[in-house]
């Protein structure tokens, strides 16, 4: 019987004293290997009942529970609640901390206890008499693993080893099983969890566990998987995650077991229980993988690692790479099938039957199965490698670096022998598949469940061919086979296209598994082309038909799926590999010919007899014509092929057009069939169709073609042939006979003429009509066009003769022939096909007549063609009325009559052409205003969209005919086109994405800010009132229902007076939020479009009205924006108002734009947009105040973008007060440049003082009105931003501006160092305004800084008001205290500043800084500005700690802390003048020192921030790399906030920069030198704490480690090399030159590293621990190209120059290596456009070390040799997918190449010195070229063709006796052949006139 209490009493909690005691000595009280030992007690203390159940505490509780466990009268149940009861009262007193010294007074350690109960309860799972069979119902008793676990985390913490039993592995088996057959029960797996927990312990333990029994593992691992499979196919999401861990826990030390080799038996037990259930979860797998799913992902490893060990074992691997049976497909083999003997035929048979099974999943991963054991080959390769190169490193051996190379490459790639066994093994994976598909064929049955298994084999064929592809397996040129691996690789080509061919031939509509199987299929022979092209052979027709049959199961396919690939994009993928193909082998015109040939078979046809094959349904057909013409039109095709077309070379160029006239003849004879009367009715209509779809491509061809001098005449040749077959039918088109279209159609269907007219009011003949007129004017215009190419490069004699063929003489007529002709006959623009022939006006009249009615979308790209053949006339037109007006004007009378008769003739034409393009009635009356909508061609726009944008590309053609009326309408279409396209776009002020703008708003846009459309008059006439008309119209209409109406012509001074009102009701009264938008986003959107159009128009041609007119309406629109904020702050949402706060931001930057153009010298007399210049004045500064406000009511936080804009509208203003003050100044400053001044002179000066000081005092007059109410000041920051701020930025521009007008006169010599000096009533005012606000500046800064409550006790000290009157200073209460701020609270301060805590005191702060700044530099060159002594001191110390703080934060900072610390830049600069002209400013060495320091760290944290975007100053001003580098990434900053980021950071820069060239420009001697030994010491990386500490260190993964001030001393290097002059000062450079070129090399060889051209990531808020390791780099490579280009005062000694050409070759080889590692992460990424800056730059610094270091560069000539080919090697490299990261792009490569070019091109330039080394250069071209590099690849042609020029340099510059030597060394073969190509293309082709 069980007690009913079995739980033994609790004791005491013992104290944290006794504990720490406790633990402590523990581990000396353990008896592990010691028996059972009982402590001496009496024998009274031992108590027992007679079941020997424990029943009290004490030492006794361990020893009874044992003893209670080996009493046998217990049953097993009876045991386990009491071992169980022990466990939970264990724990709990674990959790509660009820730990005392009783453990240490056990008669039994609990170590001891713990042994024994594992032993016990691992017993319970099995019976032993049943040969250890599991126990059912103790297993799925949870008690007993709850059991299991305490033990085993007990063993882990008392350091325990216990012994686990090998049967568990059954127990694990048999709950997997149990859950598997639970699922769908009910249960939950959360009732499972405490198994899984003691599987995570058990096999975590290292107890030994498990030995060599498989059997015991397979009967855990299987029912695992099984689970794991259901769960996952199921997707049932409740355990997923369970499961997948509970796998994982199995799996892992599984796999750690399979280490070890097995013997066969093992093998065959592996593949029969294991294989397939590890691959049917693998394949569940796979398709998640790299979606971020951490379990799965390590499960997925696992099972591969699994499969790896259990197939391909060391100890098995040997038997497959034996396997053999290519050689049974050789032609002459009688072999049928290839036996195998060894026991791994067992896993073919599996696989075998797999597929009898049809075990779809399963059959999936295949191909990952041939991955992993070519895996486990090529790590057999490289370990017998390290093999090899460990033992000829003990021999002794020893090569060259090339070798050496040439090795380390080679060593990543596959020997022959390891690709025959791995194409074996493939081999025998795919012949049963093949097998089983041919059986398949055979049965030619349609069935879903036959497509069914066609899919599923094909793409278990698919798996297999992408890794065989991927790893590049098979290489022709390798193949040792004799042929029999390519005759497998043409059968498996073979069997996909009969499975191709018989889908296609499916008459049904089709399914989804159609599509399925469609897309299996295309995929399949793409991955065949890429293996081997030639296994097409002659089955290119046949390809392309099942292309294009494919493409009408595209409807079917899903084009939006996230998981898939549309076929549609796979057939134009397929398609475009066969263009790029037949490109690289020269042969693009089979390729694309026989895609025309199969458009034509769409409808089969037997052309001899005249008769049509009806085999297919009428509604099929059209679908498939349809689905063709859709696939063709794509974009995708069409770039391929016009690349491909004019790529191809200059000879075969002839022969392209004669083979296209062919098909163009056939596809006549083909139309004629079709159209035929014994063919369907239907069949005509398609054909039409299709003919369209050609002709688009004939069109493409002709278009694309590349012509040349030298192949001129050829091509005029076969033009002429084109034009005399497309002549008989298209004759009857152009004739002047009034039923001239009928006759065309009769010539072109074969029709007679009576049949085509019965058929004329037919829909379906109209149609395809204009599709055949389409057909032929597109290859007419497209032949005319080459043809007067062709002429332009004709010698003149056979240009004449052409142009006299083409009907159109006056193409090659010169202007003497011109003058000798007595009579012009217009010859026509269709004179090529007949002479005479119709007017185009008649021709597309009698179109539209009844072929342009409707709005279909062959009808629209009528309608385009019709537009191309108007503007090829009009450039006729225009140039035979230049001529004729050339010739009126020198002729004699008679003929001058005669011309201008003429003229006029042409004129009218013109005019008539004109109006139809721009739309008018008179030709075509449905294409008027509206236009229509449909699609048309390739395009996704609508006719209008396209018509606009044809006729903004050619405005230059067709706008000198057009009228008045027709162009007011133009730019009013163009205008409200270019902000028309967002209008049905949601607008919200925080979202984060740009939409995309349409291709009319891009062509609007485009010709808007294009200066060519202002080079006509009527344009610059009539554009501005067009434009503000519609402005005006627009707000009118955004304001209507929204405010109260406004005067339009107001009092300005009135309108002030109601602003200041308005503002200050506004603050009295309690804002109410509208829920509900008032605004027209619409509208709105139209508006600020409108705005930003007016923003970025050219202003060059702007004129002083126009001028007028847009200032003056923008004023009015900010009134009405900001009363419209004003009065009806309750009526609209937070959003309109957020939307009319960012109108404003606009209407303000518009208005800047305006001002500057008006200010400008051109148009000096232009006046500003109010007389009153005080009236403006308050105006802006006012309206900011008042808009702010509005928007700090309603939205009390500011967002990102709220600060950014908030940031705008200061700065806009600001400028918008300098440009007025500018103004104004520069207009009266040139009365001063004389020492007597006129009366008149010096009116007009006091005028412009009085107007400027007028505007300061009402600056001043408001700053004073803010601080009446001192205590509400500062308790409320919202009056910083709302008050303080407007009237800072307007100050600082006000200051600015008249100090850059100054700035600008001293620029002058006769005025260097010369101050003004000012006389006047006006100035002194001024002068003490300027002194007064100086007080108040260095006041406010401090206050700014201080804690509150400082704040509060100094704020009742001083007298606000007063400071501000002049009548107080900073006292010294105030001053005192200030100072003595605790250092730790300001940069507290500062730091929340940085996160971006205080928006509105950051933006008090920025331009209080620069309105400081402009003090210092007025006080500088205007005798009579002041201000006080502790002016600069003050403000110096916060400016530093500003700076001091942001170099040395640790987060990422705000991107608009760059933004605002622009104030601080800017003081610094001034200061820095200061420093160096004001010679008595106390402590000006110390100053100048710390601020050279300074800069070096925040230019430090800069580059540190911007990482692989940092460059140096010349980086963007110089030549090469910044064309790749600077435009690529400024396209991109704009995309993301990063790159926002990096703007200002940059802009923050390059700021510091000019500050430093200040320091650097004045600097006397000594300050120099302290700069260049600041430099130097951070080049160094000497450490300002501690000189022993350096801050450059190497050995990291990625690179060395580099300080921000070390890579802050290479930008400041480089400023001094470019900016320092003077004697002296070049002087100090010179002397230290050496020695900062040694620190330069020191920093490269640190950082050099692989990973340097990887990209670099920024994680969360962290900044980069230290600047990017290849930026620095690049840093160091450019400033060694500036210092070897400046030969003539920096020499370079021998050493360094060696140096500098190792670096490249250094730098680069460690490219290739990046490229050719076998253990790369998946995060890494090449940096392409950064690696290909360094490629530029290291390029530039041979050749500049070439160029101007000849012979010291002659000296290290090996080293040069080494680098040049280090170089080369990485250009082999682009294009090359053969590696895991993406080397270069070809586009990239042919970059590459240019610069490499430029090494040869100096080589020859210094023939006197290098001319005996060239032939060692061009010796390793033509060895990679040739094959013979890392790669054996060859270089890409487009590669080669960019470097070919340099070639030839170098063969110019080699001698007979060098060639010579090259062709005896290179022997027979490739490289001795290229040799003697190159020569012989070098004497014809080229002849060398100097360096590019």
């Amino acid at each position: 019987m069980k007690r009913k209490d079995t739980t033994p009493p609790q004791k005491p909690n013992p104290s944290k004293k006794t504990k720490k005691t406790k633990k402590k000595n523990n581990p000396q009280t353990q008896r592990v290997d010691v028996p059972i030992e009982v402590l001496e007690t009496k024998p009274c203390d031992q108590k027992e009942t007679a079941l020997g159940i424990v029943s009290e505490e004490g030492p006794w509780k361990n020893l009874e529970l044992i003893l209670s466990l080996q009493n046998s009268e217990l049953k097993d149940k009876e045991k386990m609640e009491l071992a169980f009861s022990f466990v939970e009262a264990y724990t709990g007193e674990k959790e509660s901390d009820d730990e005392d010294e009783e453990q240490e007074c056990q008669a039994v350690t609990t170590s001891r206890l713990v042994m024994y109960l594992s032993d016990w309860i691992q017993s319970l799972f099995f019976s032993k008499e049943q040969n250890f069979q599991v126990k059912s119902e103790i297993c799925l008793d949870f008690r007993c693993w709850s059991i299991l676990s305490f033990c085993l985390k007990q063993s882990s913490i008392l350091h325990v080893s216990i012994n686990s039993s090998r049967y568990l592995l059954k127990a694990i088996g048999f709950i997997a099983g149990d859950l598997l057959s639970s699922i769908g029960d009910g249960q939950g797996f959360e009732a499972f969890s405490s198994v899984v927990d003691s599987v995570d312990l058990l096999f975590s333990s290292k107890s030994g566990l498990f030995n060599d029994n498989f059997d015991l593992w397979f009967s855990a691992v299987e029912p695992v998987l099984n689970l794991t499979h259901r769960v996952l196919a199921e997707n049932i999401k409740d355990g997923n995650a369970f499961v997948l861990r509970f796998s994982c826990l199995v799996l892992e030390p599984f796999s750690t077991f399979m280490v070890q080799p097995t013997k066969k038996n093992g093998f065959h037990d592996f593949v029969d229980k294991l294989v397939e259930p590890l691959l049917s979860v693998l394949g569940l797998l796979i398709p998640r993988e790299g979606k971020g799913y951490g379990l799965e992902t390590t499960l997925l490893k696992l099972i591969q690692e699994i499969l790896s060990l259990g197939l391909f074992h060391s100890s098995h691997i040997d038997g497959f790479l034996g396997l053999g049976g290519a050689e049974r497909y050789l032609p002459e083999s009688k072999v049928s099938k290839t036996v195998l003997k060894s026991y791994h035929r067992h896993f073919f048979t599996k696989f075998e039957n797999m597929l009898v099974m049809k075990k779809e999943v399963e059959l999936s991963c295949m191909g990952s199965l041939f991955s992993l054991f070519i895996n486990r080959v090529m790590k057999q390769q490289r370990d017998s490698n390290q093999l090899a190169t460990k033992a000829s490193k003990q021999q002794g051996a020893s090569t060259n670096d090339n070798e050496s190379s040439a090795k380390s490459h080679h060593s990543s790639f596959i020997r022959w022998e390891s690709r025959k066994s791995l194409f074996d093994f493939f081999l025998h994976l795919m012949e049963p598949i093949l097998l089983k598909i041919d059986g398949h064929v055979e049965s030619s049955s349609d069935t879903a469940s036959l497509l069914a298994d066609f899919c599923c084999l094909i793409k278990s064929a698919n798996s297999l061919l992408y890794h065989f592809a991927h790893e590049r397996i098979y290489v022709k040129t390798e193949d040792a086979s004799e042929g029999a691996c390519f005759c497998f690789l043409k059968k498996i080509f073979t069997t996909i296209v009969s499975v191709a061919s018989q889908l296609q031939h499916t008459y049904s509509e089709g399914s989804k598994i159609h599509v399925l199987l469609a897309k299996e299929l295309i995929t399949a022979i793409g991955y065949l082309l890429q293996i081997e092209y030639e296994v097409i052979e002659n089955d290119l027709v046949t390809l392309w038909l099942t292309i294009l049959s494919f493409a009408r199961f595209s409807s079917l396919s899903s084009e939006n799926t996230e998981d898939d690939c549309p076929l549609t994009s796979l057939l134009l993928g397929l398609g475009c590999q066969l263009i790029n193909l037949y490109s690289d082998l020269r042969q693009v015109s089979v390729a694309v010919l026989a895609m025309c040939k199969a458009v034509r078979l769409v409808i089969p046809s037997d052309v001899d007899n005249g008769e049509m094959v009806d085999i297919r349904e009428l509604p099929l057909l059209e679908r498939s014509a349809a689905s063709v013409e859709k696939l063709m039109s794509c974009q995708d095709l069409r770039l391929a092929m016009h690349r491909a077309v004019k790529a191809i070379p200059e000879g075969q160029a002839s022969d392209f057009i004669k083979s296209l006239t062919t098909d163009v003849s056939e596809t006549i004879g083909w139309i004629r069939v079709s159209c035929s009367s014994s063919s369907r009715e239907q069949d005509g209509e398609v054909a039409a169709f299709l003919a369209g779809a050609l002709s688009a491509i004939y069109s493409l061809i002709l278009d694309s073609l590349t012509i040349k001098t030298g192949n001129s005449i050829s091509v005029a040749e076969s033009m002429n042939s084109l034009v005399i077959l497309i002549r008989p039918c298209l004759s009857h088109l152009v004739s002047s006979d009034s039923d001239c279209i009928e006759s065309f159609l009769s010539a072109v269907t074969g029709k007679g003429l009576d049949i085509v007219i019965s058929e004329k009011n037919r829909e379906t003949y109209r149609k395809s009509a204009r599709l055949f007129i389409i057909f032929f004017l597109r290859i007419y215009m497209s032949s005319r066009s080459l043809s007067r190419q062709l002429i332009s490069l004709m010698p003149p004699k056979k240009s004449k003769e052409m142009a006299v063929i083409m009907g159109d003489s006056a193409t090659a007529r010169r202007g003497s022939d011109w003058v000798k002709k007595k009579s012009w006959n217009d010859e026509g623009y269709f004179s090529w096909i007949c002479q005479p022939s119709a007017s185009i006006v008649d021709i597309i009249k009698q179109i539209s007549d009844v072929y342009l009615k409707d709005d279909s979308a062959d009808c629209s790209l009528l309608v385009y063609i019709l537009y191309g053949v108007a503007l090829q006339r009009l450039v006729d037109l225009n140039r035979d009325i230049k001529s004729l007006d050339y010739v009126s004007q020198i002729s004699d009378h008679q003929m001058h009559g005669t011309a201008l008769e003429h003229v006029s003739v042409l004129k009218s034409e013109g005019e008539e052409l004109t109006c139809f393009l721009l739309g008018n009635n008179t030709i075509i009356p449905g294409f008027a205003e509206g236009g229509t909508f449909e699609t048309m061609d390739n395009t996704d726009q609508c006719l209008t969209a396209v018509r606009l944008g044809v006729l903004s590309q050619h405005i230059d053609i067709w706008c000198p005919h057009a009228g008045k009326k027709n162009m007011k309408s133009f730019l009013s279409h163009l205008i409200g086109s270019s902000v028309m396209s967002n209008f049905g776009l949601e607008n919200s002020v925080d979202k984060g994405t740009q939409n995309k703008k349409t291709g009319l708003e891009q062509s609007s846009l485009g010709l808007l800010c294009d200066s060519v459309l202002y080079e006509h008059e009527f344009v610059r006439r009539s554009l501005a009132p067009s434009l503000s008309h519609i402005l005006k119209t627009t707000a009118d209409a955004l304001f209507k229902d929204f405010a109260e109406e406004v005067d339009s012509q107001p009092d300005w001074s009135e309108v002030l007076l109601l602003l200041e009102s308005s503002v200050a009701k506004l603050q009295s009264e309690a804002f109410v939020e509208a829920h509900v938008s008032q605004l027209d986003n619409r509208k709105f959107t139209a508006c600020q479009n409108l705005l930003n159009l007016l923003c970025v128009m050219p202003k060059e041609y702007v004129n002083k009205k126009s001028l007028q007119l847009y200032a003056s309406f923008l004023l009015d629109l900010e009134r009405f924006i900001v009363f419209s904020m004003l009065r009806c702050l309750n009526k609209p949402s937070p959003g309109d108002m957020q939307n009319l706060f960012r109108l404003f931001i606009t209407c303000r930057k518009t208005l800047k734009t305006i001002a500057m153009v008006s200010c400008d010298k051109v148009l000096r007399s232009t006046e500003l947009p109010l007389s009153d210049t005080s009236l403006l004045t308050s105006w802006l500064f006012k309206s900011v105040q008042a808009v702010v406000t509005c928007q700090e009511r309603v939205r009390s936080d500011f967002t990102r973008r709220s600060r950014g804009a908030l940031f705008a509208l200061m700065d806009h203003t600001s400028y918008m007060f300098l440009t007025v003050s500018k103004d104004q100044f520069s207009k009266a400053l040139p009365l001063f440049d004389g020492e007597l001044i006129s009366t008149e002179g010096s009116g007009q000066a006091n005028l412009a003082f009085e107007s400027v000081t007028e505007q300061a005092e009402t600056l001043l007059i408001a700053l004073r009105t803010t601080f009446r109410n001192e205590r509400t000041v500062f308790e409320c920051k919202t009056l910083i931003l709302n008050e303080l701020v407007p009237i800072f930025s307007s100050l600082s521009g006000l200051l600015w501006g008249l100090a850059s007008t100054v700035s600008h006169r001293d620029m002058q010599k006769s005025h260097m160092n010369a101050k003004l000096r000012w006389k006047s009533e006006e100035f002194s005012k001024l002068s003490g305004i300027i002194h007064v606000l100086s007080k108040f500046f260095e006041v406010f800064a401090q206050y700014l800084f201080l804690s509150a409550d400082v704040q509060q006790e100094i704020g009742t000290s001083l007298n606000w008001t007063r400071l501000l009157d002049g009548t107080e200073g900073s006292n010294g209460l105030v001053s005192g205290d200030m100072v003595e701020t605790s250092s730790d609270v300001k940069k507290q301060i500062i730091e929340s500043l940085i996160k971006g805590n205080s928006t509105e005191v950051v933006l008090a702060l920025r331009h209080l800084l620069i309105t400081s700044a402009a003090i210092l530099n007025l006080n500088l060159q205007i005798k009579g500005i002041t201000f006080s002594p502790s002016f600069i001191p003050v403000l110096t110390g916060i400016s530093f700690d500003l700076l001091s703080v942001l170099a040395g934060t640790s987060e990422l900072p705000l991107e608009i802390s760059f933004i605002w610390l622009d104030g601080a830049a800017k003081f610094l600069e001034e200061l820095g003048s200061h420093l160096c002209l004001y010679k008595r400013m106390l402590n000006r060495d110390l100053l100048y020192s710390k601020s050279v320091e300074l800069h070096l760290k925040v230019i430090g944290k800069c580059i540190s921030l911007q990482g692989k975007e940092a460059t140096l100053e010349s980086h963007e001003t110089g030549f090469g790399t910044n064309v790749i580098h600077a435009k690529k990434v400024e396209s991109e900053r704009s995309r993301s906030r990063s790159h926002q980021r990096l703007h200002w950071l940059e802009e923050l820069k390059v700021r510091f920069r000019m500050s430093f060239k200040v320091l650097l420009h004045n600097s006397e001697e000594s300050h120099l030198k302290s700069g260049l030994e600041a430099i130097q010491r951070a080049l160094v990386g000497v450490c300002e704490v501690c000189p022993a500490i350096y801050s450059i260190q190497t050995g990291e993964r990625d690179g060395g480690r580099i300080s921000e001030t070390a890579a802050a001393g290479i930008d400041c290097l480089d400023l001094v090399l470019e900016h320092a002059t003077g004697r002296n000062r070049l002087s100090e450079v010179k002397g230290r030159i050496h020695g900062l070129m040694s620190a330069v090399f020191g920093i490269m060889a640190h950082m050099q590293s692989p990973f340097i051209f990887c990209t670099d990531t920024v994680v969360g808020k962290q900044c980069p621990k230290s600047p990017d390791a290849g930026s620095v780099i690049l840093m160091c490579v450019e400033v060694l190209i500036r210092i070897a280009g400046k030969h003539a005062l920096f020499e370079m000694n021998p050493s360094h120059i060696s140096q500098s050409i190792h670096m490249p070759g250094a730098i680069f080889r460690d490219y290739g290596h990046l490229l050719h590692k076998d253990d790369q992460q998946q995060d890494l990424q090449v940096d392409q456009k950064f690696s290909v800056s360094l490629y530029a730059a290291c390029c530039r610094l041979i050749y500049t070390s070439v160029k101007h270091h000849p012979k010291k560069t002659e000296r290290s000539i090996a080293t040069l040799l080494e680098s040049v080919s280090a170089l080369l090697h990485c250009l082999e490299t682009a294009g090359n997918k053969v590696f895991k990261l993406a080397p270069f792009e070809v586009e990239e490569g042919i970059t590459c190449a240019c610069f490499l070019r430029r090494i040869y091109e100096e080589l020859r330039q210094q023939k006197e010195v290098f001319g005996h080394h060239c032939f060692k250069f061009l010796s390793t071209y033509i060895w990679i070229s040739c094959g013979y590099g890392p790669l054996k690849t060859g270089i890409k042609r487009e590669v080669d063709e960019a470097l070919r020029p340099g070639v030839y340099a170098l063969v110019d510059s080699c001698s007979d006796q060098d060639r010579q030597y090259l062709h005896t060394v290179f022997g027979e073969g490739p490289c001795r052949n290229y040799l003697a190509t190159l020569k012989q293309e070098s004497d014809l082709n080229f002849k060398y006139e100097g360096k590019v």
